[in-house]
């Protein structure tokens, strides 16, 4: 059934110049549609990430634990802003292997993008565990510091 709708289409665009003029149309305009949606889409992503901004979040507690030959970055994150759920938080970690003492002679070991889905309402705090992977079998000479930097929060 589907080879027989097919072939008529494909006879209508050879023989109809009403029909090609009629099919150029509808894919024209379905062309121009999915582009506005498109923009759309990224507009309103866009505007989920302005809401709630990396100033308004604190990080407590963060540590990274070894589990099952992966870390765990744990710690809580609390939403300081007065009206905007979190929905979701873009990072990045950067692990350092650093002298003992001092904290300004370190090595960057690895460094690695990632996302937290979660939810938190304004002004509440939840507690998160991330799996992450390190790009580089870890062997820490000096002493592990992490930092961690907030690029984005998002809204749902």
């Amino acid at each position: 059934m589907k080879w027989l709708v097919v072939v008529v289409i494909l006879i209508l665009l050879v023989v109809s110049a009403g029909f090609r003029k009629f099919a150029g149309i509808l894919v024209l305009t379905c062309a121009v549609g999915g582009i506005l949606i498109w923009q759309y889409q990224e507009y309103e992503e866009s505007q989920s990430r302005k809401m709630i901004l990396p100033s308004e979040l604190t990080f407590e507690g963060v540590s990274l634990e070894y589990s099952n030959g992966n870390y765990d970055f744990i710690g809580r994150i609390i939403n300081n802003s007065d009206k905007h759920s979190l929905s979701g938080v873009q990072f990045k970690l950067t692990a350092k292997d650093c002298a003992k003492n001092d904290k300004h002679n370190c090595i960057i070991i690895s460094e690695v993008d990632e996302y937290i889905y979660i939810n938190i309402p304004p002004k509440q705090a939840r507690d998160f565990k991330k799996n992450i992977y390190l790009y580089s079998d870890i062997n820490i000479r000096g002493k592990l510091v992490l930092d961690y930097s907030i690029e984005y929060a998002e809204t749902g």
